[in-house]
This record gives C-alpha cells, sequence and structure tokens, in this order.
C-alpha cells in the first residue's frame, strides 16, 4: 500500500520538482532539500555547502515539494510552512491541516526514504569520577552509554551504567545494570514505550534484579524554551536480595510484584546556553500500598565543544521499604562530562 501512495504522490508533485529551501530565524536561507531529522536537528541537503545539520530551534520555515513521512500518519503528508514554530502539514486532504511544534516531531523524513527503510543511530556517553591518594584514598567512577536505532516510527534503544566507590582500598559494592527499549511513535505526541532491564545494586542490598514495563508515553509540549512529557504504565519487578547481617523475622531473601510506574521529564533553557533538567519516575506496587519507591535526577547541563557536555546534577532517591540495615534515602551530587553524536 504505501508503494502505492509514494507512487501516486509522485505523479501529483511531479510538476513541482523546484528545489525547496530552508530559513533561519537569523534570516539566512539555504535552498535545497530536506534530507531527516535527527534527534533536535534538521538534516539538510544545501544545493551550496552539501549537508548541513541545523539545531530545530534554529529554522523559521521549511518549504519543500515532496511528500514525507511523518509521526502517526501511513499516508505521504505535504508541507504548507511553518507559523511561528509550528510545522503546518497536511495527509491526505489538504482541508485538514495540522499543526504541530517542529520540536515534538520524532519521525520525519521524505516518503521516498521511509519506503526504503532507512535507519538512524545515534549515541552518548557520560562519565564521573574522582580518583585521590595521600591523605586521601578514593575511587569513585560512574559511566552511563546509551545507543539508539530508529527506523520509521520505530526506536530501539539500548543502556547500560556501571559505578564503584571505594576508599582506603574498601571492596567497592557492585553496581552495574543492562537495558533495552522499544518505542512505537503511533501519534503526533503519542507513543508506546516497552522496556526490559536487569542489573545488580549492592548499595541497597539488592543481589540482582530483572523488570519488565509497558505503557503509554505523551509529550504535553516542546518548544525552544522548555519541554515536558510523561510516562504511564505498568511492569512486573522481581528483586533477589543480598544476605542480611541485621536479625528481622520480616526478611525475605527476595520478592516478585507489579507495580504502577509514571514518570515525567522536564527541560527549561536559561541564558548563556545552559539547560536546566528535572526527570523523576515513581515506582508504585499494587501488591503492596505502603511498597514505593521514587528517583529524581535534578541538573544543568552545557556545552563546552562540539558534542561535548558538562554536566552538575543531584540523584535522590526513596525506598520506603528498604533492606534491613539500609537507609530510606539516598542523595548523590556528580559533576561530569558527556559525549553525543
Amino acid at each position: 500500500m504505501k508503494f502505492f501512495w509514494l507512487f501516486l504522490t509522485l505523479i501529483v508533485t511531479s510538476a513541482q520538482t523546484h528545489a525547496g529551501y530552508l530559513e533561519l530565524t537569523n534570516g539566512d536561507r539555504a535552498e535545497g532539500e530536506f534530507v531527516r531529522l535527527e534527534g533536535d536537528s534538521v538534516i539538510w541537503k544545501s544545493t551550496n555547502f552539501g549537508e548541513l545539520n541545523i539545531k530545530k530551534n534554529k529554522v523559521k520555515n521549511i518549504v519543500s515539494s515532496k511528500p514525507f513521512k511523518i509521526s502517526g500518519n501511513d499516508i505521504p503528508c505535504m508541507l504548507e510552512n511553518m507559523e511561528g514554530e509550528n510545522l503546518v502539514y497536511y495527509c491526505g486532504l489538504r482541508s485538514r491541516m495540522v499543526r504541530t511544534p517542529l520540536l515534538s516531531v520524532n519521525v520525519m523524513t521524505p516518503y521516498e526514504t521511509f519506503v526504503e527503510g532507512e535507519y538512524i543511530h545515534h549515541g552518548r556517553i557520560n562519565l564521573w569520577g574522582a580518583y585521590s591518594r595521600g591523605n586521601e584514598v578514593r575511587d569513585e567512577w560512574n559511566i552511563q552509554t546509551e545507543f539508539t536505532l530508529r527506523r520509521s516510527e520505530f526506536r530501539h534503544t539500548l543502556g547500560g551504567e556501571y559505578a564503584r566507590a571505594s576508599w582506603w582500598y574498601s571492596e567497592p559494592p557492585e553496581k552495574w545494570n543492562v537495558s533495552y527499549g522499544l518505542d512505537w511513535f503511533f501519534r503526533e505526541r503519542w507513543f508506546w514505550s516497552n522496556n526490559i532491564a536487569v542489573g545488580v545494586e549492592e548499595a541497597r542490598g539488592i543481589e540482582n534484579y530483572h523488570t519488565l514495563g509497558s505503557g503509554v508515553g505523551y509529550q504535553f509540549w516542546e518548544n525552544s524554551k522548555s519541554a515536558l512529557s510523561l510516562r504511564s504504565g505498568l511492569a512486573y519487578y522481581n528483586e533477589v536480595y543480598m544476605d542480611s547481617f541485621v536479625i528481622d523475622p520480616n526478611y525475605q531473601i527476595d520478592d516478585n510484584y507489579t507495580a504502577w510506574r509514571v514518570a515525567t521529564d522536564f527541560r527549561y533553557t536559561l541564558p548563556l546556553g545552559v539547560s536546566f533538567f528535572h526527570n523523576n519516575e515513581l515506582i508504585q506496587s499494587f501488591e503492596d500500598s505502603s511498597n514505593f519507591y521514587l528517583k529524581t535526577t535534578t541538573g544543568l547541563s552545557a556545552m563546552i565543544l562540539s558534542k561535548v557536555y558538562s554536566e552538575l546534577k543531584v540523584d535522590y532517591n526513596v525506598d520506603n521499604q528498604p533492606q534491613p540495615g539500609k537507609q530510606e534515602k539516598d542523595t548523590r551530587m556528580s559533576v561530569g562530562v558527556s559525549y553525543k553524536w
């Protein structure tokens, strides 16, 4: 069916094959054609300068006569123009115009490329650490990585984390996790999210854990100044605990439960190119109303070189039912660097 739509739109637009142009907020204009979206950037093939990578918030207008594949639409869509930060387009009948912030559009590619099934990938690595010898002996390292592979409306995400912290050559508690996620962007602002994760977190008394979750997400808004999104769904947890040195008659070696999981992600752009971010996740057990776990991350991020960012963040976690001998609350402040591609 999609080959039929491609053939039809190519016939309809054959008389409009002139090159399009991209207009920027600073008044610059580049003739050429739209290639694809990559995260928060527009990839544009300029007639004079080749392939350009331009931030979405720098784009004032996009003009193209090509048919496009846009989030949540199975048939080709045609661009009209941009009104402020909104992309104006129609899919099928021209009388049914759609206005969506360009920043919130996750999938937009020439329909011909969509039919061919092009893959797009991104990645990031975050590193924090501390090393000292002398009056203080300390080794503390934390590395997080994420790789995403996208094809049309489907996005695969593979992530991992490894951390260790040791003082005076003490045996560091083990902490690591590996996760895989699959997202389907079925509407302009809606997506279906699925994930699975395994890991170890000895500092919290967890010898190993497995999680499996599924839910939906919604992008309330996303523009050059701020953004807010929400995820909510069900999750299954299997946790195996370490032997406890504290005598507790209610101690259990493991636990299996189903929970409701809700998460929010907020960002706000401050002056001088600094970004504020805050995200949190609440996990509430269906089987025990007093059993919940809250994770929050709040911080600032700023670019220091191309694709290299400095980051200051505070992690605050609350486990309402910690393991015997463990604290209910954890707070960690870290300063590090990130590399994104």
